[in-house]
Order: structure tokens, then C-alpha cells, then sequence
């Protein structure tokens, strides 16, 4: 199975895609696609479609979408004469779900791996295989993260976490090629990459702007570099001196109001069933 989020979610199992029509179950596919081989609690299912308040029709609501889904990668196992079945790719286990892909290959597992590779290129000293290695892994964006999907709490933390590693990617992009001395180049290529996805941060709105109207300019990147540090030393400060009452998520994002805090789900949906039934 071939997934792809750094953009528009789309979905493919030997070929074919999977990716539903409806808007409520590609957000189901768009959150498992997010824990790929991992196991989706019920809850959290549930907590993503209705973030509000779950009604008391959800583990049925569900049972739809995931029928929709198995629907889908059978037809796709089918063509491809796969000898596994929509309900092992699709599993149910206790608690949950687990979408399994098989080895099949995910744009944000291939970006992590490779702005990986340039972290440790920069800190090795070779800055021409890390300006290389960040460059590829920011050419695989296309759009912001989960376009065109609707997002409940869930997936908007999925998605900035994505959007954070986007952003530490760029940093270092920029900064390794203007140790390089490849301003110029930076320049044309920073517009290029801003252009497929404008992050909402605002840096980066700025630098988009600076860019836009000052062209090949050396002082557009020292300036967005000077923002950037002292962004980081303000966030430092405020993480020591606010201490708890500022904390957030380690994955980037506020965390996910959960069902036990506050929410209670309805009646015959317990916290990590579908009404007690497995399908």
C-alpha cells in the first residue's frame, strides 16, 4: 500500500486507489493513513469525527465507513490477485484498528528518513550532500499535509507535527546553503518551495513576502535566519519561565482534548469498542 499526505491524501493498493469519495470516510482513511501500521483506537475515531459530542448512532456511523473502506481494498486486492483480504489490511484488533501496509511505501516516512540523512550530513560537515538530502525531502511536498480532508483534533495534530518538521527542514535548508554560499540559488529555490505549500507560520509568511518582492536579496535570508533565532530564544524563555502553563504537545501541536477529559462517549460506545462489536 502506497500512502501519500504531504499534500492531498491519496491512497493506493497495487495501483489502484482507495482513497472514498465521501468526506467522512476519507477523514477515517486520512486518520489511519496518520498511524500506518499502528493500531487507531475506537475512541479516538470517534473523537476525531465528532470532536463536539458523539452521538449515539457513532458505532454504527463507523462500522459504514470501515465497511466503505474494506470495500474499496478488497476490489483493489482483487485486481492485483493478492492473495490477502480487505479485513487483514483493515484489521480489527481489540481496542481498535490497524491499517496495514504491507512495506508499501508513505511520503512522510520517505521525508523524515531523508531530512534525516541531511541533519546528519550538516552535522558530519558535508554541507553539499545535506543541502541535497534537505532539498529532496522537501521536493516530496506538494501541499500543506492532509489537503482537502476534513480535520478534527486528531488529525490537525497529526498534521502539525508534519508542518514542524516541514518548517525544522527548511531552517536547516537555508542555512546550510547560505553557509555554502548559494544565496542566489536559495532564493529561487525558497520561492519554489513556498509556493507548492505557504505554511500558516508567520516567518515563513514573511520570508514568502520578502521574497516576492525583493528577489535575489542576501539580506532576505540573514533577516529570516535573525527571526528564526530570536523566535527560538522566545519560545526558550517562555518554556522556562511559564513552566507548565505553557507546555505542549511533543509532537508540535496542542494536544487533543481526549474523550476522558470532560466527554464521555454515548451509550453502547465504550472508550475502545464499536458498540462491543469487532467487523
Amino acid at each position: 500500500m502506497d500512502l501519500k499526505v504531504l499534500g492531498g491524501l491519496a491512497v493506493h493498493e497495487g495501483g489502484v486507489s482507495i482513497t472514498p469519495p465521501s468526506a467522512a470516510t476519507r477523514q477515517v482513511l486520512a486518520l489511519l493513513v496518520a498511524s500506518a501500521d499502528r493500531v487507531v483506537p475506537t475512541c479516538a475515531m470517534a473523537e476525531e469525527l465528532w470532536p463536539e459530542e458523539v452521538p449515539e448512532d457513532a458505532g454504527q456511523i463507523m462500522e459504514t465507513h470501515v465497511r466503505q473502506l474494506r470495500a474499496s481494498i478488497g476490489a483493489a486486492l482483487r485486481a492485483e490477485g493478492s492473495g490477502r483480504t480487505a479485513e487483514e489490511v483493515l484489521a480489527w484488533v481489540p481496542g481498535g484498528y490497524r491499517l496495514g501496509t504491507g512495506g508499501g511505501s508513505s511520503d512522510a516516512r520517505a521525508f523524515e528518513r531523508t531530512a534525516g540523512a541531511g541533519y546528519r550530513a550538516t552535522e558530519a560537515g558535508d554541507l553539499s550532500l545535506a543541502s541535497r538530502r534537505l532539498r529532496e525531502a522537501l521536493d516530496l511536498w506538494t501541499a500543506a499535509p492532509f489537503a482537502g480532508v476534513t480535520q478534527g483534533p486528531h488529525l490537525r495534530s497529526h498534521a502539525a507535527e508534519l508542518t514542524d518538521s516541514w518548517q525544522r527542514a527548511v531552517d536547516r535548508w537555508i542555512d546550510v546553503d547560505f553557509r555554502l554560499g548559494r544565496w542566489r540559488e536559495l532564493c529561487a529555490d525558497l520561492a519554489q518551495v513556498l509556493s507548492r505549500f505557504p505554511p500558516p507560520a508567520s516567518p515563513y509568511v514573511q520570508l514568502k513576502a520578502d521574497l516576492d518582492s525583493k528577489g535575489h536579496d542576501p539580506e532576505v535570508i540573514r533577516r529570516h535566519l535573525q527571526r528564526r533565532r530570536n523566535a527560538l530564544s522566545f519560545t526558550a524563555h517562555r518554556v522556562v519561565v511559564g513552566g507548565r502553563q505553557g507546555a505542549r504537545s511533543t509532537h508540535g501541536g496542542d494536544r487533543a482534548p481526549g474523550l476522558a477529559a470532560g466527554r464521555r462517549p454515548p451509550a453502547g460506545l465504550a472508550p475502545n469498542s464499536l458498540g462491543g462489536r469487532s467487523i
